[in-house]
């Protein structure tokens, strides 16, 4: 019930995969005001889901099932 690593720095345009290694599904869902909509979808036990993430800037992002696991992207 936690994203690793919780804060990840990648380059524009690089494809993140978020993988389900629970027995639970879960999501990667960007909050804030500077979300621009980048959700994963329902992550189902046992899979995955990538988001390329083509602008630079700070996406912080929770799971909708479980808002205490929550992670950060920095695309610089």
């Amino acid at each position: 019930y936690a994203f690793h690593p919780a804060k990840l720095v990648v380059a524009p345009g690089t494809k993140v995969t978020f993988a389900n290694h629970d027995q639970t599904a879960h999501t990667a869902t960007a909050t804030g005001s500077g979300a621009s909509g980048f959700d994963s979808g329902t992550i189902k036990p046992g899979s995955s889901a990538t988001v390329t993430f083509h602008k630079a800037g700070t996406y912080a992002y929770i799971c909708q099932f479980h808002a205490f696991m929550h992670g950060t992207v920095v695309v610089k």
